[in-house]
């Protein structure tokens, strides 16, 4: 997919299509050249080759997941119709186009229609509530799709291992580390069914973190199932309801309502600052800064060291990527549309307005936007955090939206039913 970098893209109304070229230059997805340059009137360009491009097939109840070059398809059992769900497996190959071979199907025992998909050494891993059940994980090999173990709870990466978390309803929970080849559980930890959290790492989770209102607070490895440390952290208070996350080196503690936020060192479990917000919702690391995120929309940039507020933002919700100074923002936006704006990250100021996208949660560390265009047209953009811009990469003919994208392959449904799959060129 060819890139012509248009600048800021604001928010005017989608420019009417030129005629269709003939036949002969190439498919209809070339159109996209010529929208571009429409946009911008860049009438000098040269123009866009044509992405590679695949089809699937697929019903409208069918939920799609990309997994680097595989694309696993989650069909929902249908009693009325005698069909049990099932999963299915495509490659993409690196070039051509043209409809996809499914490399494999397989039935779907017990995952339900709100099941998550990915892959871990070899290995597909399908989490789901179950039909008639708690949620499951189901573990599948990547090249045959034989079914390879089965167990209740949910599972997530750590390192090398998964960790397979149980914790339905009032009573303890358990967290497991879980061999992903044979399924075999290496060791386990009870939880407690208030407030167990984990700390994410790029390879997936390392520590653990049981906090009751009262009483002991531990934190284990996740690589190996050890006990690093326990310490009360409020001695002598009576137990009151609390919400814990982790956050790289800080254990944050929510109480009071959801106003009082106190932070610990996550090593030591020792006290370093306490400061009181608005309701917070959830933490999460914003570069050198700690961003808190208001339950009612917001956010607050703390010093991490001090929980002092550096700046704080009223419009903006959600932070998707920080880098080199600059973070991407979402805020509310229209429909299916979120607004999204660069802001300089020691400061809060906005470096760029970049309008609204729909972005798909799976961006990983390139965020794509799609909107749309006129018809059934939709543009295909890169917000690019670092250069403040939105970058358009195409214009796709024939798609309705609920697009995702990774950081080769942006997957979106067509109109006419199934889906579309294109390459994403740098």
């Amino acid at each position: 997919m060819a890139l012509i970098d248009l600048g800021d893209v604001r928010e005017e109304p989608a420019p009417k299509p030129p005629r269709r070229p003939p036949r002969t230059v190439g498919r209809p997805a070339r159109v996209a050249a010529l929208l571009v340059l429409t946009l911008v009137s860049l009438a000098g360009a040269a123009p866009v080759s044509a992405p590679a491009s695949f089809t699937v097939p697929a019903r409208s109840t069918t939920t799609a997941f990309l997994s680097d070059d595989r694309l696993f398809l989650i069909d929902p059992a249908d009693a009325p119709a005698g069909r049990g769900g099932q999963l299915t497996a495509y490659a993409v190959p690196a070039a051509g186009d043209g409809p996809l071979t499914p490399l494999w199907r397989t039935p779907l025992p017990t995952a339900g229609t709100d099941g998550a998909v990915f892959v871990h050494r070899e290995v597909v891993l399908v989490t789901g509530g179950s039909i008639d059940g708690p949620r499951r994980a189901l573990a599948f090999d990547l090249g045959t799709g034989r079914l390879r173990w089965e167990r209740p709870g949910h599972v997530a990466p750590a390192g090398d291992a998964l960790l397979a978390v149980e914790n339905e309803g009032e009573e303890p929970g358990r967290v497991s580390s879980v061999d992903p080849a044979t399924g075999r559980v290496d060791w386990s930890v009870a939880t407690p069914a208030e407030s167990t959290t984990f700390r994410i790492r790029p390879d997936g989770v390392d520590r653990i973190v049981a906090s009751p209102s009262s009483g002991q607070v531990e934190v284990w490895d996740a690589r190996s199932g050890v006990r690093l440390r326990s310490a009360d952290i409020r001695p002598g208070e009576l137990p009151v309801y609390q919400r814990s996350q982790s956050v790289d080196e800080l254990l944050l503690v929510v109480r009071d309502t959801a106003a009082l936020v106190t932070a610990y060192g996550l090593d030591e479990l020792d006290r370093r600052w306490e400061i009181r917000l608005g309701l917070v919702a959830y933490f999460a690391a914003c570069g050198p800064l700690l961003c808190a995120y208001g339950q009612t929309g917001g956010m607050w940039a703390l010093d991490r060291a001090t929980g002092d507020v550096r700046w704080r933002a009223t419009r903006w919700h959600e932070t998707l990527l920080e880098r080199e100074g600059r973070m991407l923002v979402r805020g509310p936006g229209s429909g299916a549309q979120d607004s999204f704006a660069v802001l300089d990250t020691a400061t809060g100021r906005a470096v760029a307005d970049l309008g609204t996208w729909e972005v798909s949660g799976r961006y990983r560390d390139r965020p794509i936007g799609v909107r749309p265009a006129d018809g059934d047209r939709l543009f295909v953009a890169e917000l690019d955090v670092t250069g403040g811009r939105t970058r358009v990469l195409d214009v796709l003919a024939g798609v309705t939206g609920d697009c995702q994208a990774d950081a080769r392959l942006l997957l979106c449904r067509r109109s006419g039913g199934g889906f579309g799959i294109w390459r994403l060129n740098r």
